[in-house]
């Protein structure tokens, strides 16, 4: 079914059949009352103001209706039906009632009835109101979905393929007709049984509701009743494994590639997929050959799975395969590369992509001898001390890496924000410093600052916070938040440039106001901090919001005069110079980003600021 969505009117029209008087001033001011009661789900009082106006006014249908809505919600399908049904005595050729009569009477199939001859009544009236529903309204795609289930439940599959394909050729793009009209044709084929896809149901049911037990016994009551119904494994491997019950998930996931190993039908990529779940079950079983084993099939029958490519790497670091972890991680990111070169969605998240580079950079290190196999285990133990809320356990852990392995930048880096959030400033621009020798990182250089400015008592830690707590709305598009947060940061703290330049980079890139003002905090952030070349970047992203180009690029390359290979200022300045009729600039600055970063060459491929350059063959070039 479709997701279930009341339909409340909000201007409300009283409707009396075979009535001629007008309903009187209190029927109307309880029904707005029950209205507003529905609105805020509450339901027990909703009912009882819905029942008193049907008590003034016995053929006021509207609030039948609602009486109803509130019976479905309450899970009561019966009642509901029987308010449904009062509502089309009165309005016979109601839409909206008629559908949702016919979802009531399927819920109470579902719900109440326990053996198929019980089922069947309520079904077929299902069926009689969405086709009653379709004679007013043929082309009500919610109504022929609706209709299909009914006809299935019924053991009807000719009827539901029907119906399903009538939907599909109105709303090509639904998603749930097509799983639907797969379903059917299962069943219709006899994959598996209708009473094994009813216990299917109901542990998708449990499982939604958070029912693990009752999920998990559902589901292999549905293998008992169809042996070959493999999406009831897949399920149930997949609910094994979120228990951590890795070897129930293993030999789930091992049964269902033997169904599919007899199915001539199955697609590669969704084989490649049970592989990589199969591979992952392993994994967390530590069983690291037979990982490596399931991912290595899995990116053979799907070169594009970029997941499985991914932890084959992580796991043939585990196993001090280096060159192998190496060549994995490689295979991983080209397979992205080229899954975006052919116009095709990612499969994976920015964060997961940085996982995958971090996984590279640790092989290559350990490959290397920049640090020890011990060290990084170490570090991995300290980040799930930490995750577990144990901090002092995760310094001590990352303490013995760094003592293990001098030059263990990461173990640093976590040593530097630790010691600063406990307030540790000393250790922390110790650890910071060390950090920048080893390997140098723009975020560890603004802790130090950081940390030294509060040391001398510059702002207190409370503006830090406060910085920090904006950071985080504004990356979950909470502006609103983020702004008050930065506005309260900068009177706590008014000597702390963070808020005015984070605060300036947000009126001019995500809200696109107050340019003005952001200028302001951009320019009073600088004061306060002369050197910092991301705030010469917000500064110069400003002026070119503004569209004062030659400006901006000047501002840019100041920026880049201290940090030349940044390639989010490179690919700024390439805007700039673009604007500023320097096509030839913009190209340089085009290639020297991308050969930092490649996501910038995705970036302007369908930028329009680049349009004079488009079809140039060094602009191909730097795309292809």
């Amino acid at each position: 079914m479709f997701p279930y969505q009341s339909v409340i009117w909000m201007c409300i029209l009283l409707i009396v059949i075979g009535n001629p008087t007008v309903a009187n001033e209190e029927a109307m001011s309880l029904f707005a009352q029950g209205i507003t009661e529905l609105n805020a789900e509450q339901l027990d009082p909703a009912l009882e103001t819905f029942k008193q106006v049907t008590t003034m006014v016995p053929d006021f249908a509207d609030a039948h209706y609602h009486i109803g809505l509130v019976y479905y919600r309450k899970t009561d399908f019966r009642k509901a039906i029987q308010a449904f049904t009062r509502t089309l005595e009165l309005l016979p050729r109601d839409i909206d009632a008629l559908i949702k009569l016919g979802l009531a009477s399927h819920k109470a199939a579902d719900a109440d009835a326990t053996d198929t001859r019980a089922k069947r009544p309520f079904y077929e009236q299902a069926i009689k109101a969405y086709k009653t529903a379709l004679e007013i309204r043929p082309h009500n795609v919610e109504a022929l979905n609706n209709l299909g289930l009914a006809h299935q439940q019924l053991g009807q599959f000719d009827s539901a393929i029907e119906v399903y394909q009538e939907g599909l050729a109105l709303n090509p793009e639904q998603p749930q007709l097509h799983a639907n009209l797969a379903t059917a044709r299962d069943l219709q084929s006899g994959i598996y049984s209708l009473a094994a896809h009813r216990h299917y149901q109901v542990g998708a049911h449990a499982k939604h509701a958070g029912q693990t037990e009752a999920a998990a016994a559902a589901w292999k009551q549905a293998i008992v009743e169809s042996p070959k119904y493999l999406q009831a494994y897949l399920q149930l491997a997949y609910l094994y494994f979120e228990k951590s019950e890795y070897e129930l998930a293993i030999q789930t996931y091992l049964s269902a590639i033997e169904l599919v190993s007899e199915s001539e039908v199955f697609q590669p990529a969704g084989i490649s997929d049970i592989f990589y779940n199969l591979g992952n079950s392993y994994l967390y079983a530590q069983q690291l050959e037979s990982a490596v084993s399931a991912y290595q099939q899995a990116a053979d029958m799907d070169p594009e799975n970029v997941s499985a490519w991914a932890n084959m790497g992580t796991a043939l670091l585990e196993m001090e395969r280096f060159d192998a972890a190496i060549a994995a991680c490689h295979s991983a990111l080209k397979a992205h590369s080229t899954a975006l070169s052919l116009g095709k969605p990612s499969r994976v998240s920015p964060s997961e992509l940085s996982v995958i580079e971090f996984t590279l950079r640790t092989a290559q290190d350990i490959k290397a001898g920049e640090y020890k196999m011990q060290a990084y285990r170490l570090w991995r133990q300290g980040l799930s001390a930490r995750n577990r809320g144990n901090t002092l356990t995760a310094v001590k852990l990352w303490e013995q890496a760094a003592t293990l392995s001098p030059r263990y930048a990461t173990a640093y880096e976590n040593l530097t924000w630790t010691y600063f959030n406990l307030k540790r400033f000393d250790d922390a621009i110790q650890a910071g410093k060390t950090v920048q020798t080893i390997r140098p990182n723009p975020q560890i250089a603004q802790v130090i600052v950081f940390a030294s400015e509060l040391k001398a008592g510059k702002y207190p830690f409370k503006t830090y916070q406060l910085w920090e707590q904006a950071r985080r709305a504004s990356a979950a598009e909470n502006l609103e938040a983020a702004v008050t947060l930065l506005s309260e940061a900068i009177a706590t703290g008014p000597e702390f440039a963070a808020p005015y330049n984070t605060l300036a980079w947000l009126y001019a890139d995500k809200l696109g106001t107050n340019l003005v003002e952001a200028e302001k905090l951009a320019r009073r952030a600088l004061e306060l901090e002369p050197d910092a070349t991301h705030i010469n970047d917000t500064l110069g992203w400003i002026l070119y919001k503004q569209g004062r180009y030659a400006e901006a690029l000047n501002v840019f390359e100041q920026a880049l005069a201290h940090a030349p290979n940044n390639a989010e200022y490179l690919y700024h300045a390439s805007l700039a110079a673009m604007k500023d009729s320097q096509p030839a600039q913009a190209l340089e600055y085009l290639t020297q980003a991308i050969a930092l970063d490649k996501r910038v060459g995705q970036r302007i491929q369908t930028q329009s600021e680049f349009d004079a350059i488009r079809f140039t063959p060094a602009f191909r070039a730097l795309i292809q």
